[in-house]
């Protein structure tokens, strides 16, 4: 039996409970805590249904969406995958779910609904329950929406909305109001954040547009939704590449065993074996490649979702062009040009400009947008690779075309010439990178790494500092030996706030006097992990920010851990790489005793730093970050990739005293 469906036995008791704890609370409308905004608008919204709402108006619109959540089997058009018959989960029946597209100035509104029927297991033990979250929207207003379980909101059951009314099961109504939420134009996306039902194909693109017109063109159908795709929702060995849920596996595809499989989960890397794919026929495909058409001498952007899963980056190039980096995580930045690479981490987003060529006869076979990653990171060795069409009007595409299993043509070894957000697991390559303000030479090769990128505009106040943390990972996937364990009642609706299990740093008075004290669990071993409510709790304080420094200790086969942080963007202001193994001690070191003012004495850029919402913390190094205390709330801060979440590589960064917050905006 495969290790996925031993880990679901030891998980579902776990979820059993939390769940049959919460069905009461859950159900029972006037116990929910679900607040409900006064909604003081200032303009009146015209309600539209959602699908009407991808091209901009001169007036602002509530854009409702119908979404609904259902187990089925991928043998329909819409959700074909790689044209094998799996078990999947599909928003309205499609992977990825419906894309969700609007403007600035609009508000969202999705009645969500529950379908989840019989039982789907999961590699985590997670069945029926579920949740939605849009990935990289602030919430400035609703923190309840931002849809993670037991941190701003009770799962959502079937059952429960059965019992709403049986006729018409009760929608649980997600959303966001883009100018007051936190939500300006740019790239986000949607998932579960329920187990590994995103895995399962339970994830989307959300796209906000900005309006007005420009030389650009930009459609929100020029997206690219990337996943890797596995043998079965238990069995975790990732078997190919899927883009906007397109793929194809040829004559050979991945096998693998438990210390394999276990490798993978980790983010250790692991080097799969190859083994007969009984389906290939390679004359008869039922799936198509993506195809994205253009015409000659235009400027297109392109939108990238990193909707990976497990540690498993994904690298984008485009055959005989090349590209320009405007956007990361949905935010602007200088403009980086001429790149022939862009690497993604599960959860990260680009934006990118593509010139076409101005020649009016493209004949033949049409470009290649090639996408490849390695199950075996730290080597490059294992890989995955799948493609998508880009189309000029008269050239065509190969219908039989398929990836082999070495994906011949993807350049596998050979150094790229300008790559953007490499992986940072090669202190080689951190050493020899090309640094700000070097690349804006666009003749100049090499890798770009995100602490070198620039933001369009300095970000005020960035240095009134409240206090600096330190967050350090080690071999047991856990941010400072702590993993996160959840209390029956989500984190945000307590009243009075259950502190019976918490553990972490609370930080008291108003900066800049603010003192921060630390718990840690009781009977916890010095060589093992602890499990608690791990919480940092800061003061709400608008003008101020909290510093975190993140340490990866591994330097050996260790996961570059995307950091993703809910709530709100955080800004990138340091990053470091180093040959041996490190950990928080060392790090603070260097930080506090290292020069003259014996603080902050690791470099930082506070001058125009990069926003982020994810960003992957390099092994045997860190990342320093800032985020401002403006956004009141329980916002979970975790690794993305899904299975260290799962058993825990998570905490919560409280902003404020919860009881005493208005969250309608004045």
């Amino acid at each position: 039996m495969q290790l996925s469906l031993r880990y679901l036995s030891s998980r579902s008791d776990e979820w059993k409970a939390l769940v049959q704890k919460l069905d009461n609370l859950l159900c029972n409308t006037n116990e929910r805590k679900v607040k409900v905004c006064c909604a003081r608008e200032t303009v009146p919204k015209k309600t539209v249904p959602g699908e009407q709402c991808d091209i901009c108006t001169d007036y602002p619109r509530k854009c409702v969406f119908d979404f609904k959540l259902e187990m089925l089997k991928s043998d329909a058009d819409g959700r074909r995958a790689d044209g094998r018959l799996r078990s999947v989960l599909a928003y309205n029946g499609t992977i990825p779910g419906p894309p969700i597209v609007i403007c600035e100035g609009d508000e969202l509104v999705v009645n969500f609904k529950n379908k989840i029927t019989g039982k789907m297991t999961n590699m985590d033990g997670s069945s029926s329950v579920t949740t939605l979250h849009f990935h990289g929207i602030r919430e400035k207003t609703r923190p309840w929406s931002d849809g993670v379980p037991f941190v701003s909101q009770c799962p959502i059951t079937p059952e429960c909305q059965k019992h709403q009314n049986n006729h018409n099961p009760f929608p649980f109504p997600y959303g966001f109001n883009t100018d007051v939420d936190g939500a300006p134009a740019g790239t986000y996306w949607y998932h579960s954040h329920v187990g590994a039902q995103r895995t399962n194909g339970a994830y989307g693109a959300l796209i906000i547009k900005e309006k007005g017109t420009n030389a650009i063109i930009d459609d929100a159908s020029n997206t690219l939704v990337l996943q890797e795709w596995y043998e079965s929702s238990t069995n975790q060995v990732p078997v190919s590449l899927l883009i906007n849920g397109n793929g194809r596996i040829g004559e050979l595809m991945n096998t693998g065993d438990d210390e394999q499989i276990t490798a993978h989960l980790k983010g250790k890397g692991a080097v799969f074996n190859l083994t007969k794919n009984k389906h290939f026929d390679p004359h008869n495909f039922t799936t198509n490649y993506t195809e994205f058409h253009v015409k000659p001498g235009y400027q297109y952007r392109f939108r990238v979702i990193g909707a990976i899963s497990q540690n498993l980056p994904l690298r984008l190039s485009i055959e005989s062009h090349t590209f320009t980096a405007i956007a990361m995580d949905s935010l602007n930045i200088q403009p980086v040009t001429d790149l022939t690479d862009l690497w993604l981490a599960a959860g990260e987003r680009y934006d990118i400009l593509v010139k076409t060529t101005k020649e009016q006869d493209k004949l033949g076979l049409a470009y290649k947008i090639r996408v490849l990653g390695f199950t075996d990171q730290p080597d490059n060795k294992c890989p995955l690779c799948t493609i998508a069409w880009l189309k000029y009007p008269k050239q065509r595409i190969d219908p039989i075309y398929v990836t082999d299993s070495n994906c011949t043509g993807f350049h596998l070894h050979s150094t790229p010439l300008r790559t953007l957000n490499p992986v940072p697991n090669k202190y080689t390559a951190w050493k020899n990178r090309i640094q700000y303000p070097h690349w804006k030479n666009s003749s100049t090769i090499g890798d770009i790494f995100i602490a070198d990128l620039r933001a369009i505009k300095p970000e005020p106040a960035i240095t009134n500092l409240a206090n600096t943390q330190y967050i350090e990972f080690d071999g047991n996937i856990t941010f400072n030996g702590l993993r996160m364990s959840y209390p029956p009642v989500p984190f945000l609706l307590q009243d009075p706030t259950d502190k019976t299990d918490r553990c972490g740093s609370t930080c008291k008075g108003h900066p800049p006097s603010t003192t921060c004290t630390t718990k840690n669990p009781a009977n916890c071993s010095a060589n093992d992990y602890c499990k608690c409510q791990h919480v940092v709790k800061e003061p709400w304080a608008p003008g101020w920010w909290v510093e975190i420094v993140l340490v990866n200790n591994g330097h050996f086969r260790t996961a570059a851990h995307p950091i993703h942080q809910h709530g709100g963007w955080y800004w990138v202001v340091g990053e470091g790489q180093f040959e041996i193994d490190i950990n928080s001690t060392y790090i603070k070191h260097l930080d506090q005793n290292n020069c003259a003012a014996k603080e902050n004495c690791l470099p930082r850029n506070i001058y125009w730093p990069p926003a982020k919402d994810t960003i992957q913390v390099p092994p045997g190094g860190y990342v320093i970050i800032r985020t401002h205390l403006d956004n009141a709330g329980t916002w979970i801060f975790h690794c993305h990739i899904n299975y260290h979440v799962t058993i825990g590589m998570a905490m919560v960064l409280q902003i404020g005293e919860l009881k005493q917050q208005d969250w309608c905006t004045k």
